[in-house]
């Protein structure tokens, strides 16, 4: 095969690469934008919705916001057409390409119904969308950088769980947050239970596997990210008011212990099969 016919073959693996690295940057972008302007968000006595920020920074993070879904659509898109082209070439592209394009989907079904924050459902489901969206764009990225890995250890028993507890922990947070505008606060403390059940499952994952050498600076940095934000929640239960950027900083370190655990996952071979 000549070099010209190998750099056309590897192009379009390459691309999807790209787009999972994107992707994840959108995500991340998507979900910061929308856990700020929730927690600055209050309600009236009239029931109306209003934001506690200045005008112009409110209208910039709704533009990062709406840009954001714009490109993840885009995205999703072009996934789509490469995904079904190369899903012979890299078939373990198919999982993380259906996982992205089904979550960008009911992220986008649901968009109607979050301005106002009349559905605490749909605040949930549009936090916990948003971070599969994340989880799976990165999942797409980690496969194709590294290829098909052979686990050197049997799977962690607990990862699969692990994933479960986060994404629940991380729904409880979305919940207790939307129910706080309202009054309601005792989902605080459910969340915080779940937190420390999660802690318990990736502190396990990540010391079980923190001396393996492919896995060492994934688990090194997720295991900084797990200090600091259980650090955060700590505070957060017994500081009063709660401030904005205390609550932002907490919030958004959950998609990145998301994407710190699928990246163990396809580096163990968990979920990097052909």
């Amino acid at each position: 095969m000549t070099t010209l016919s190998i750099a056309r073959s590897t192009a379009p693996i390459r691309a999807l690469h790209l787009i999972g690295a994107l992707g994840a940057l959108l995500a991340l972008a998507i979900l910061g934008a929308s856990i700020l302007l929730r927690l600055t968000s209050v309600i009236g006595v009239d029931d109306v919705v209003r934001s506690t920020l200045p005008a112009d920074t409110e209208n910039a993070v709704r533009m990062v916001h709406r840009l954001s879904a714009s490109g993840v659509g885009i995205l999703a898109l072009l996934v789509t057409v490469l995904g079904w082209m190369q899903r012979r070439v890299v078939p373990r592209a198919v999982k993380p390409v259906l996982l992205l394009v089904g979550a960008t989907v009911l992220l986008a079904v649901i968009g109607p119904l979050t301005p106002g924050y009349r559905f605490s459902v749909v605040t949930v489901v549009n936090v916990v969308a948003g971070t599969v969206l994340l989880g799976s764009c990165w999942w797409l990225r980690e496969t194709l950088a590294i290829g098909p890995v052979l686990p050197q250890k049997a799977p962690h028993p607990m990862l699969r769980l692990a994933f479960i507890v986060l994404f629940i922990h991380v729904g409880l947070g979305a919940l207790a947050s939307a129910l706080e505008m309202r009054g309601t606060h005792w989902v605080a403390f459910v969340h915080a239970g779940s937190g420390m059940l999660t802690t318990l499952l990736l502190g396990s994952i990540l010391w079980d596997r923190h001396s393996a050498p492919h896995l060492k600076r994934v688990t090194g940095i997720m295991a900084g990210l797990l200090v600091v934000q259980v650090a955060l929640g700590v505070v957060s239960l017994f500081i009063g008011g709660r401030p904005v950027g205390l609550g932002f900083a907490h919030a958004m370190l959950s998609p990145l212990l998301a994407g710190g655990l699928v990246s163990i996952a396809v580096r163990d071979g968990t979920i990097a099969t052909d």
